[in-house]
């Protein structure tokens, strides 16, 4: 069962050195859901893309999903993952290290 207790998840955060404030003000979604109480959940619900591909009778749920990824994880409708440009990467003062190489991008 995934966690659903507020002070277990800041005692999980803090084995990374989150304190309180910080998961409040980086999850807080996440932190007030469990302060007015989320259900206990295990996540073995098929959801209805699952469903609708047995309906359908389909052996993959690409087949169904209306944005899929293909078995490389690039998303063919919005070319993801791209690369992004120096520009992009300036604004947000990311510094790339590693080269770029020929790719399937």
């Amino acid at each position: 069962v995934r966690n659903h207790d507020p002070e277990i998840m800041l005692e999980a955060f803090q084995l990374v050195r989150l304190g309180e404030d910080d998961v409040k003000s980086k999850f807080p979604a996440m932190y007030n859901a469990f302060t007015y109480g989320a259900p206990p959940h295990a996540g073995i619900a098929p959801g209805v893309d699952r469903m609708v591909m047995l309906l359908a009778g389909e052996d993959s749920i690409r087949e169904i999903i209306p944005f899929p990824m293909n078995k490389n994880a690039q998303d063919l409708m919005m070319g993801a993952p791209s690369f992004v440009e120096p520009k992009q990467l300036e604004e947000l003062n990311i510094i790339c290290t590693k080269k770029e190489e020929d790719t399937d991008l």
